[in-house]
């Protein structure tokens, strides 16, 4: 036990599902009873394109090494990174999505009127409680949708002061107070609640500074920016933008972990999120958290590291013409919020370093395959390790 898996998803682009695959995978090397196979899935769009550079050189040699499934090879179970509810060759298929609105795509429905007429032999991963309200209320049984949640790479995310302080200068930012966010830029990161709070708090603080990292090679994330300022009133326009900076490519782990690390404060006031994978990284660095309340992060966040943002349910247009679940966080809270971390600052460095422990103790990488391993084979026991990983310097 257990046996043969056959994972199906994206090598080398940076989209969260690769990235949770490929991570996956590299804590799966450590069972030797799980024979382990990788088939690449066609991009969804020819504008994405292969590239190295984004995990340690190590880390993608071994990704590159996963062997395909040969001829006569049946998987016990196949672990798919899309979502689709067609039913296995053989054994059981684990379809991954994250449906943020808890609605499902007609992509991921495929003719299923509900969960009732879905396979047995299809389950379902998410990885979060918010997501798998949405398969629950299609239809699928509980006890085949499975809430197993990401994880981080303590090799690279880590409280590093020395690093911290490094690309701080590199970013010219070494005496401001650093308020950063990462995301696509879509309306439901919630990126114009922050613009319109940073407005309000930034002439109290002339320190204070907003960094943004969207993902160019993916998304139209500078020009949805863009539309979000342009939207401001004029004078609130002009002071966010004499203290924002934007970064818009691609970054590989340690880069990122690295923009992370040299935040005083991150802010993530989403409307709607699978699971917010970003927050989880930013706390694991020691970087508090100021968050929405109510969503997918609440099941990774605590109180002693994150502030959550008061929200009220809200319904979202999705863009195939459907009605999902969404949350509003409150604007005045979240500048309530801002002030205070402004305000106490050495409170909110103590802060950073108890999420650091806190992520570290319950969500890295090999912590969160384990429990993977228990739901896609129930008589699994947990992986050793083969060997310690090669160190970032």
């Amino acid at each position: 036990m257990p046996g043969k898996l056959l994972v199906q998803g994206w090598r080398f682009i940076h989209h969260s599902y690769a990235l949770v695959a490929q991570a996956h995978c590299l804590s799966l090397r450590r069972y030797a009873d799980i024979a382990l196979r990788f088939e690449d899935l066609p991009f969804p769009t020819t504008a994405w394109q292969q590239s190295r550079g984004i995990f340690l050189a190590s880390d993608e040699e071994a990704i590159a090494a996963l062997p395909p499934p040969e001829t006569g090879f049946v998987p016990d179970v196949t672990l798919q990174f899309k979502g689709d509810f067609s039913p296995p060759p053989a054994g059981r298929k684990f379809t991954f999505d994250t449906p943020e609105v808890r609605a499902l795509t007609p992509e991921a429905r495929r003719g299923f009127a509900s969960g009732a007429e879905v396979p047995e032999s299809v389950h379902v991963l998410t990885p979060s409680r918010w997501t798998a309200q949405g398969y629950l209320r299609f239809g699928i049984p509980a006890e085949r949708v499975h809430v197993v949640p990401h994880g981080v790479d303590p090799r690279l995310l880590r409280p590093q002061e020395a690093r911290r302080l490094r690309v701080r200068r590199e970013l010219g930012l070494t005496d401001a107070f650093v308020i950063m966010s990462v995301g696509a830029m879509t309306g439901n990161k919630g990126i114009d609640l922050l613009l319109r709070a940073f407005a309000r708090v930034a002439e109290g603080a002339p320190d204070a500074r907003l960094v943004l990292k969207g993902a160019d090679d993916l998304y139209a994330s500078r020009e949805f920016l863009r539309a979000t300022l342009d939207a401001l009133p004029a004078a609130e326009r002009a002071l966010v933008t004499r203290r924002l900076a934007y970064i818009g490519e691609r970054f590989s782990a340690r880069q990122m972990a690295g923009f992370l690390h040299a935040a005083d404060l991150y802010v993530a006031p989403y409307l709607a999120e699978g699971f917010n994978l970003p927050v989880l990284e930013a706390a694991a660095c020691g970087v508090p958290v100021i968050c929405t309340g109510g969503g997918s992060t609440d099941d990774f966040t605590d109180p002693s590291f994150a502030w959550r943002i008061r929200s009220q349910p809200i319904q979202m247009r999705t863009q195939w013409g459907g009605v999902g679940d969404g949350l509003l966080p409150d604007l005045d809270h979240l500048t309530e919020l801002l002030r205070s971390a402004l305000a106490q600052r050495e409170q909110i460095r103590a802060m950073g370093a108890a999420g650091a422990a806190w992520i570290a103790q319950r969500f890295t990488w090999d912590a969160v395959t384990d429990r993977l391993v228990r739901e896609l084979f129930p008589d699994a026991r947990a992986g050793g390790e083969l060997g310690p990983r090669p160190s970032p310097g």
